[in-house]
């Protein structure tokens, strides 16, 4: 990425020597190297007393410098004290860096130390150069990893980091906050030259203290074998946060980090003299133009393997999607699911060796579909786990891997996935379920899709049970589980060694006997249900006179989730859903309903989210029906105060109980 050559000719034209102000920083309260006798002394951290380690002071500083072009170089210095023995894993450190082609990242001058207090002495470790070590992450990233030595319980740790990077395009993210451990000050620098316009973008909830100010910068210019010094005003920006809280993990978060405390920039345009402006922002239209001319990524979408060949034997098949399953079995078994996900494929190989990443997978898939007359495309996203992509920020960097989409001709799409082991057509892992991805074609714009809403997902309980005088209960429970439900049933059944087990633990969680079990549909990894029937056999609920008796069986659920007093992150739960149940119940004749549960509705946020509950008696026969049902997955944390007042009238009605007293 160099810079054109009128830019050089118009900075020896206005040569001046100033003062430039790298590495001067104004109201520094830190110095390397120069730990306090009351850091060493703490015990825990006042403002989190169950935190494992604590951030005690981190900067980093950002500069532009030029050599053949501008790059940025970024200094980070951190400070963590150890409190407890689960906070020594961040002795260890890593520090990606893109390492392909030639314009590569590089990692330089680590320095690190760790402290601890010996007979009321502060005694210095210092980290050997030789167990700092380079890794490979991909195809695109290595990795320098490190371990502080002599880290235990007590230990400070420090450790300085410079990285040098020619993608000015992309500066480097900057976390106040952390998931795992709070921060005690974090404090960003950075000195953009007014070359540059970048978006500035802050997120999350903590507050962040902005300082604003103009400075000069000079940089040194060499061409043809003269060099001089050039002057550019500047922006200085600095940023300070103080106290922040560990960002917790809280239930029903798909990926905390999303919600972190951060600082990004993303570059807008340039602004250089004798030079016509030029714009940097990428749009989603952008990025697919680069991917439709990266030939490492489209390659596999039209080769032709072997596979191609075979699906002539569905030539015949006229409907759809009966076509588009018949392949999809075929591809997958071909090539099984090797647990990895990627961006880049490869397909070749994964043929070969019948083992492959689902890029692999979905690649020839691409291809196969096509061949047989389906349009078939990638649908590109960032994995629930790993983070979101953004409309309003589009990113090729963040595209971690992609789904296929099959697309009939009355318009009719199926989405599909090699890493789908248990599942068919729209039948995709959690992680996959994405509220932003986009649709990729090698000669069309894609457009922005919402993968959280692909199926109904449905499970459905009927049981047929008889109450006996001597309070045992025998019940036939029938549950059918539809798409995403069936997927997880499919999915837990395969990771327990038998049936025997899993019918172990349904007995212990519901305090019941299994006296027969069978199950329909859960070998077919393309079937989107599965059937379970089971018999039980309850004892245990009468006392005295009386027999107290849910008349649910096996409740929706018992326990409200939502008992915090207050929520700071959204919640998000997996997918939409619907859950019912009706029982059929049938009492002894010689006992009388003394009391039962009342009939009860609840709706939440305009039919977001609601449970109904009915009952009713018609002479010894007592019918439930109960239908819980989630429309809407995404919450604002301002939605908190009526999800919790919901999950607990939820919770309390499915713990209601049938009393039953002796004529």
């Amino acid at each position: 990425m160099k810079t054109c050559y009128s830019f050089k000719l118009y900075l020896f034209l206005f040569l001046q020597l100033i003062f430039f102000p790298y590495g001067s920083h104004a109201e520094e309260k830190f110095k390397f190297g120069n730990v306090s006798k009351e850091e060493m002394e703490m015990k825990t951290y006042a403002n989190d007393s169950s935190a494992n380690a604590v951030v005690l002071y981190e900067e980093g500083y950002t500069n532009f410098e030029y050599l053949e072009d501008f790059y940025y170089i970024t200094e980070l210095t951190e400070r963590i004290k150890i409190l407890k023995q689960e906070g020594l894993e961040l002795a260890t450190v890593k520090v990606q860096y893109y390492a392909r082609g030639t314009d590569r990242e590089r990692i330089s001058d680590i320095q690190a130390w760790a402290y601890n207090l010996e007979n009321g002495k502060i005694e210095k470790t210092k980290l050997d150069k030789k167990f700092i070590f380079e890794e490979k992450v991909d195809d695109h990233y290595n990795q320098i990893k490190f371990a502080i030595p002599n880290v235990k319980v007590g230990t400070v740790i420090e450790y300085k980091i410079k990285k040098t990077s020619p993608f000015y395009y992309r500066l480097p993210e900057w976390n106040f906050q952390r998931t795992s451990i709070p921060v005690k000050f974090s404090r960003y620098q950075i000195a953009i030259p007014s070359y540059f316009i970048y978006h500035i973008v802050s997120r999350g909830y903590e507050k962040i203290n902005v300082n604003e100010k103009q400075i000069m910068q000079s940089f040194t210019i060499a061409d043809r074998g003269t060099s001089g010094i050039v002057s550019v005003s500047a922006k200085q920006l600095t940023y300070t946060a103080e106290n922040l809280p560990a960002l917790n993990n809280e239930n029903f978060v798909w990926n905390a980090s999303d919600y972190m405390t951060s600082m990004f920039f993303e570059l807008a345009a340039t602004n250089f003299p004798d030079v016509i402006n030029k714009k940097y922002s990428l749009t989603w239209e952008d990025i697919d133009k680069t991917l439709q001319e990266d030939y490492d990524f489209v390659k596999d979408f039209t080769k032709k393997t072997s596979i191609n060949e075979e699906i002539k034997q569905f030539e015949n098949i006229t409907d759809e999607k009966s076509k588009i399953e018949a392949i999809y079995k075929l591809v997958k078994g071909k090539v099984r699911w090797n647990g990895e996900y990627a961006f880049y494929s490869g397909s070749k190989d994964a043929l070969k060796n019948g083992v492959g990443t689902n890029a692999q997978i979905n690649a020839l898939l691409i291809s196969a579909l096509n061949d047989a007359g389906i349009k078939s495309y990638a649908v590109l996203l960032r994995r629930r786990s790993q983070g979101r992509i953004y409309h309003f920020m589009p990113s090729l960097d963040k595209l971690t891997t992609f789904v296929v989409a099959s697309e009939t001709k009355d318009g009719t799409v199926y989405y599909l996935d090699g890493s789908a082991t248990h599942g068919g057509l729209n039948m995709l892992p959690s992680d996959l379920l994405v509220d932003a991805a986009r649709t990729f074609h090698l000669n069309e714009s894609g457009k922005m899709v919402d993968l959280t809403k692909l199926t109904k997902n449905i499970v459905a309980i009927g049981n047929i049970a008889i109450l006996n005088s001597d309070g045992t209960l025998n019940c036939d429970i029938t549950t059918s589980y539809k798409n995403l439900p069936a997927y997880h049933f499919k999915n837990d059944l395969y990771n327990l060694k038998d049936s025997t087990e899993y019918i172990e633990k349904f007995q212990t969680d519901n305090n019941v006997k299994v006296t027969k079990y069978a199950v329909q549909g859960q070998n077919d990894n393309l079937s989107n249900t599965v059937t379970e029937n089971i018999s039980i056999k309850k004892e245990g609920l009468s006392r005295g006179d009386f027999i107290y008796l849910n008349p649910l069986i096996i409740p929706h659920t018992t326990k409200n989730t939502f008992t915090q007093s207050e929520r700071k992150l959204p919640i998000e739960f997996e997918s939409p859903t619907t859950f019912l149940i009706t029982t059929r119940l049938q009492i002894p004749d010689d006992y009388t309903v003394e009391e039962l549960p009342k009939p009860g509705k609840f709706t939440l946020d305009e039919n977001a989210a609601g449970f109904s509950y009915l009952i009713n008696q018609t002479g010894n026969e007592i019918q439930i029906n109960y239908k819980f049902f989630l429309n809407e997955i995404l919450f604002p944390f301002s939605s908190y105060p009526g999800i919790k007042e919901f999950w607990g009238e939820l919770t309390s009605k499915n713990k209601e109980l049938i009393v039953l007293k002796k004529k």
